[in-house]
């Protein structure tokens, strides 16, 4: 099977590169030119050069290609039209971009996020059945992008994969966190507590692999999800690995979030993306973080794998030999 990955020199798109070449798939890789390649420099795929706004290098990109999987997308900017122009534009490039190939186009499966389908009412998992209600700009851009596969069914597989919170070697989202546990601190912004769920990156990939794979799958949405957590237990879970006392620091969250629009707007002024916002804070501080993912383990068997404490065990191996923590 002949691959194209968007998003390969990502966090997740890496460690996908490294599966499907072990399965035995002739991968090529969509790159921007200011792309940092050394983490897919081990493995024997082609590069194609360009970004999803060059209509040119996505039809180099889908000569031959079988399956794509689009991962490429924003995580931070400045604005929620810039998330939009990304999340949504770009996908709509890949998908017009397939469109115009000789019938019949790729097959192509997109990682969206748990961020499309909301936050979880009530503290109830989440289910594809659900009406999506996205809780910040990002996750209103992944839904419009989903929404947008979607309506490619009639003549093109495709199919949506919502990943929840992801974690492993390489992930710069959740070293913040570590770093504080070993310092014996646990950040919390006010005193709700926080319940998610939380998947380790090789259970994602191996999901991804075992959906591209089903037939059943296509035209379907899934969620990926892992085991579910909250702030407090996952700070406790790090801490004993380190061998730290861990005691809690609250902020307010009316400081918190001052805080974040101040970066936010220096951000601005910078012409840079900025992590947080005032909107992605509120988003990431809902209550309920949680899905179902009976549906994946019905249809392609997903099954997650890998423990909590043995994904932070190898999570941290990885932080230390890489000279992050």
């Amino acid at each position: 099977m002949r691959a194209l990955v968007t998003g390969a020199t990502g966090f997740i798109g890496r460690h996908l590169v490294a599966a499907l070449v072990a399965a035995g798939w002739q991968v090529r890789c969509l790159v921007r030119p200011t792309s940092d390649r050394r983490p897919l420099a081990m493995y024997p795929v082609e590069y194609c050069v360009g970004s999803l706004d060059d209509a040119a290098a996505l039809r180099r990109a889908l000569e031959g290609i079988e399956v794509v999987f689009h991962l490429a997308g924003a995580t931070k900017a400045r604005t929620a039209a810039d998330y939009d122009r990304v999340n949504y534009g770009g996908t709509q490039r890949v998908l017009a971009a397939c469109a115009a190939l000789p019938a019949p186009p790729p097959a192509l499966l997109y990682v969206s996020s748990i961020a499309a389908a909301g936050p979880s009412p009530r503290g109830v998992p989440l289910k594809e059945s659900d009406p999506p209600r996205p809780a910040g700009p990002y996750g209103a851009s992944k839904r419009r992008a989903e929404e947008a596969v979607l309506a490619c069914r009639s003549y093109q597989r495709v199919m949506v994969l919502r990943p929840s919170a992801v974690y492993g070697p390489g992930d710069t989202d959740f070293l913040p966190l570590f770093r504080a546990v070993k310092r014996g601190v646990l950040p919390c912004i006010g005193r709700q507590t926080l319940h998610f769920d939380l998947c380790f990156v090789q259970d994602v990939v191996q999901g991804l692999l075992a959906a591209a794979a089903s037939p059943q799958a296509w035209g379907e949405v899934f969620f990926l999800g892992g085991q579910a957590s909250t702030w407090q237990a996952l700070g406790e879970a790090i801490a004993q690995q380190l061998g730290t006392r861990l005691r809690r620091l609250v902020v307010p969250y009316a400081l918190a979030l001052a805080a974040v629009e101040g970066a936010a707007c220096w951000a601005r002024l910078r012409r840079r993306p900025s992590v947080l916002s005032g909107a992605n804070l509120r988003e990431r501080l809902q209550p309920y973080w949680l899905c179902d993912s009976s549906k994946a383990r019905q249809t392609f068997g997903y099954a997650p794998r890998v423990s909590l404490a043995e994904g932070i065990a190898e999570t941290l191996r990885w932080y230390r030999t890489a000279g992050w923590l």
